[in-house]
């Protein structure tokens, strides 16, 4: 395998994750560093400030729940509606429809009872008259 050189130009991941401040120093020119002595380590401690808290993390934008259960509610109460008006017109042509049936087998028995009497009556007289037309009263 061909290795290609490395390229200065690319951070590698330590750099990345350590921020803009450890790829400067990385890149910087190393200077001679004077020598440090354990005396200079405890003043350096002393004088160090701590450092500041780590700004927070944004924040992840929550969404707006309510304005979305408002939404979803409307959306399926109006295809709910829909749906309900549908069967409710079904429903109600159907109960119609067998009212109107039972109300007309009702009507038909009385109204055969009412034409079998009036019919009972009619004959009753028709005959009569014949039977004085044929048969004249006696004077």
């Amino acid at each position: 395998m061909n290795e290609q050189p490395f390229d200065q130009g690319i951070p590698l991941l330590t750099e990345v994750l350590s921020g803009p401040e450890a790829l400067h120093e990385t890149t910087a020119e190393p200077e001679q560093a004077p020598s440090i002595g354990k005396a200079d380590i405890i003043e350096m401690a002393e004088i160090a400030e701590p450092e500041p808290a780590p700004a927070p993390v944004p924040a992840i934008v929550q969404p707006d729940w309510d304005a979305i259960e408002q939404r979803l509610t409307q959306r399926i109460l109006h295809q709910v509606q829909g749906k309900i008006d549908h069967l409710l017109e079904e429903r109600i042509a159907h109960v119609l429809q067998t009212a109107l049936q039972n109300a007309l087998i009702g009507m038909r028995g009385a109204l055969r009872e009412d034409l079998q009497q009036s019919l009972e009556h009619i004959v009753a007289h028709a005959v009569s008259h014949e039977l004085g037309h044929l048969h004249p009263p006696a004077q």
